[in-house]
């Protein structure tokens, strides 16, 4: 008897003794914004010891798995954010903006000036972007812009998917995507983010999964994102931060 309760008391100091488990996060956010999500994550795990984790896929997936989840914090565009009822304490971020791309072995024409983009996307045989029925903002912002009366007689390439996947098939010579995506990719060439006076981009926001198993964390990394000592590195993977 007195063997097992030795035993019992030493397997309790045991437990005691043992270092508690650090806490994890799970954020679920779209390609564009995982670029700069991912070495902020990394970075907060150092100094925090709290582990995070980016994940999610394309927007419509991370929508869905806020339903299932498991999540801990979101970032996706903000005029999603404002629908969705399952997610809290709205953080705006920063705007992401929408970048053009040639195949790899392609010259790269000059996008500097507004009058010498649009003369590249005259004379492109086709200008891929994310079909905007399929519901990708970027692709719905793309449409827009190009639906003006100065881009008329550019020849329009709505892709299910990555714009650049119809560079690959020959569709089109030019798409149009968000810049990190496009920055990330091999097999294409940047010329640079469409000109400012387009105002073709994307804001992000992030937020609080209502199914988070862990509130105040969760908290913690959505303030940690907006910090702008982080601005920096936000800008290094093509997010435009909105705070100061």
């Amino acid at each position: 008897m007195w063997i097992q309760r030795r035993s019992s008391l030493l397997a309790a100091l045991a437990l005691l003794a043992a270092p508690a488990q650090a806490a994890t996060l799970i954020v679920l956010a779209p390609a564009s914004a995982a670029a700069g999500l991912q070495p902020l994550a990394a970075q907060y795990t150092a100094s925090t010891g709290t582990m995070v984790t980016v994940g999610g896929g394309s927007r419509t997936k991370v929508i869905d798995a806020l339903k299932t989840g498991p999540a801990d914090v979101v970032v996706l565009p903000t005029s999603d954010m404002a629908d969705l009822p399952n997610v809290t304490g709205m953080e705006p971020l920063g705007r992401i903006t929408v970048g053009l791309a040639v195949k790899v072995d392609a010259k790269v024409p000059d996008i500097s000036t507004p009058e010498k983009f649009r003369a590249a996307l005259l004379a492109a045989k086709g200008v891929a972007y994310a079909d905007p029925a399929a519901g990708t903002s970027a692709g719905q912002v793309i449409d827009a812009m190009l639906s003006a009366p100065e881009f008329k007689g550019v020849k329009h390439v709505p892709v299910q998917g990555l714009a650049v996947t119809a560079l690959a098939s020959g569709k089109a010579d030019i798409a149009l995507q968000m810049l990190p995506e496009l920055a990330a990719d091999k097999d294409v060439k940047l010329a640079g983010p469409v000109p400012s006076a387009y105002g073709a981009g994307v804001d992000f926001s992030a937020g609080i999964a209502s199914i988070t198993s862990d509130a105040m964390q969760a908290q913690a990394f959505v303030t940690y994102l907006a910090d702008p000592k982080n601005a920096a590195l936000w800008r290094k993977y093509g997010l435009e931060p909105l705070f100061h």
